[in-house]
């Protein structure tokens, strides 16, 4: 019985996180604050990224370039080999940490999404950061910290996706997979 309870309990928790996801991640302010004193840097890496064409995901210690994913812990000679110099990627891994990402995305209609918060169970399996989009704000919110999901915001079949305009065409996002 006290099993059930404990079970209960935490499936309880989830759904209440769930509910709330935006309060479980770095707060709007942080972004864009961080977001205003290096907006030169955001631009020059979108701009890195946008002209790299086979650079379709990369973190620390692992990326997708030229349709394959590698861990730079072990298979650097075949990265060199698919056309990343070492230079180029301690440059990347140089902006990851300087700009506090832990992904970058390139988009298939050329967007580019630069993750700051991973998905995990404390925060309802749902990610934010920063998105370059070409394309017109969707759902739109005046702010991201605690955001609850509402089908307005359902992203395709996937998920639930809100943004907040930064400047132009770059925007905070939050993402709640579901």
């Amino acid at each position: 019985m006290k099993g059930v309870r404990f079970l209960l309990a935490g499936v309880c928790l989830l759904l209440l996180n769930a509910c709330s996801v935006g309060r479980s991640h770095t707060p709007d302010s942080i972004l864009e604050e961080k977001f205003f004193q290096h907006e030169p840097e955001f631009e020059a890496l979108l701009l890195e990224v946008q002209a790299d064409e086979k650079l379709a995901m990369i973190r620390p210690h692992e990326l997708t370039y030229a349709g394959r994913t590698l861990s730079s812990d072990n298979d650097f000679a075949e990265i060199e080999r698919l056309g990343l110099t070492r230079q180029r990627w301690a440059a990347y891994q140089r902006q990851l940490r300087d700009l506090g990402l832990a992904q970058i995305n390139r988009e298939d209609d050329g967007g580019v999404e630069f993750r700051v918060d991973q998905g995990s169970y404390s925060n309802g399996d749902s990610y934010k950061g920063y998105q370059y989009e070409s394309g017109s704000l969707e759902h739109p919110k005046a702010g991201l910290d605690g955001y609850r999901i509402s089908e307005n915001d359902r992203h395709g079949s996937r998920g639930y996706y809100a943004s907040k305009p930064l400047r132009g065409n770059w925007r905070l996002y939050l993402y709640v997979n579901g």
